[in-house]
Parts: structure tokens; sequence; C-alpha cells
């Protein structure tokens, strides 16, 4: 009976040590993750009107200042013409060295953005001042209908904000709810990136795709999106 009395004993300990670390276990995945804060690098790429510095370290004799044109150029010593246009600037730089080391022994090129003139947004629809709102740096479509002089109380419908976006030659449509964000609710912000088209509409929206054909594609003609270069 001693016997069997120990190894009951054992058992329930182990039952009991088992117990404690499932409920510990199932205690951490019922609750949600607590997503850490992570820096937010704008998305862009360069475009014409973009306004570039390109250095060699080495070789400071070749340092450039670059206007991007209208075709999406720069010439640069050595190399000529570049296409540059829907290029990140790490892109470009991994581009130049490839480009110079036919020239220069171990290149090392920086290129510096100092003005972009293309990154930026347009905003549309029930707001006090439509048209290109600049981003300089990260940029919510909230903060982006408010430099486009805040929307019209008493027309626009804020729990249908739609979102095109023009990305590798396909088109997404976003509807976004900022009328949660007006209240003071919780909601993720919506980060923009450059040529979004953000639209604050009069109506309600049932079908965000279905919107986007029937207005946007008559809207962009009108505004001159249509020669904006899709990425």
């Amino acid at each position: 009976m001693k016997f069997f009395y120990n190894t009951s004993i054992v058992q329930l300990t182990s039952l009991m040590i088992v117990l404690f670390f499932l409920t510990a276990i199932i205690g951490c995945t019922g609750k949600p993750a607590v997503k850490q804060e992570t820096k937010y690098i704008p998305k862009f790429s360069l475009a014409p009107g973009d306004v570039i510095d390109v250095k060699f370290f080495y070789t400071p004799e070749l340092n450039e200042a670059q206007i991007v044109r209208p075709d999406g150029m720069i010439t640069l010593q050595l190399v000529g013409d570049i296409n540059v246009q829907g290029k990140t600037i790490t892109g470009l730089e991994e581009h130049l060295i490839e480009l110079y080391k036919f020239h220069l022994k171990n290149p090392e090129i920086s290129v510096i953005p100092r003005s972009l003139y293309s990154n930026r947004v347009y905003v549309e629809g029930e707001v006090s001042t439509p048209g290109y709102v600049d981003m300089p740096g990260r940029l919510t479509a909230m903060e982006a209908v408010i430099r486009a002089g805040g929307f019209d109380s008493r027309t626009a419908k804020l729990q249908n904000v739609v979102i095109i976006r023009h990305r590798n030659g396909k088109r997404h449509v976003y509807k976004l709810n900022l009328k949660r964000a007006l209240e003071g609710k919780d909601v993720q912000p919506f980060y923009l990136e450059q040529f979004d088209i953000v639209y604050v509409p009069r109506t309600r929206i049932a079908n965000a795709n279905q919107w986007v054909d029937q207005h946007i594609n008559n809207l962009i003609p009108k505004i001159g999106l249509i020669t904006i270069p899709l990425r």
C-alpha cells in the first residue's frame, strides 16, 4: 500500500505541475500581445521634379546636384544619362555603384534627397481646399484631410473615406472610417504613400470598388492625375 500511495502522490504532483504550466500558457496566449511601435519609413520613389545630391566619398570632384527631368533622367559625369524614375534612394545608390565600378576603384556613393516634389498625395471631395498635399515624412489619411482644410461637417461622410493607391501597375482601393478617430476611439492609423488619392465622399458608399469605377475614373482625367506614372 505504501508503494501505491507514494506512486499516487507522485502522479498527482506531476499532474498539478502540468496543469500549472498549461494554465500559464493559455493565460499568456489568451491576451493580445502588445504591438511595439516601430519606426515608420516613408515609402517613396523618385519622379520628375525631385532634387537630389549625388556624393562621391573618395572623388568629390564628381559630386552632382541633380533635378530629375520630365523624362525621368539625370546626367552624371563618366556614365551619362541614367533613368532614375521609380527608383528608391537605396536602389539608386546600388545602381550607381554598379555603374561606377567600371570607372572608379571601390566607389562609395550616397544619394541625398533635397526636395521630393513627387512625394505628395491628392485630397478631393468634401474638404475645404482640395488639391495636392505635400508629404515630407509620414502622413496619415486623417492628417491629409486636415492639411486640406478639414472636412465639411454638413456633407462629408467620414465613415466612408476612400483611398486609391496605384502600385506596380495595379489599383488598390481602401475604405476607411475616419469618424471613429474623430470620436476618440482607438484606431490604427492608415499611412499614405506618394500619389495616393484621398476622397471624402458626400454620400454613403456600399461598395468601394464599384464606387471608384463610377466616380474616380471620371475624376482622374479632370484633375490631371492620369499623367502620374504608375508604380
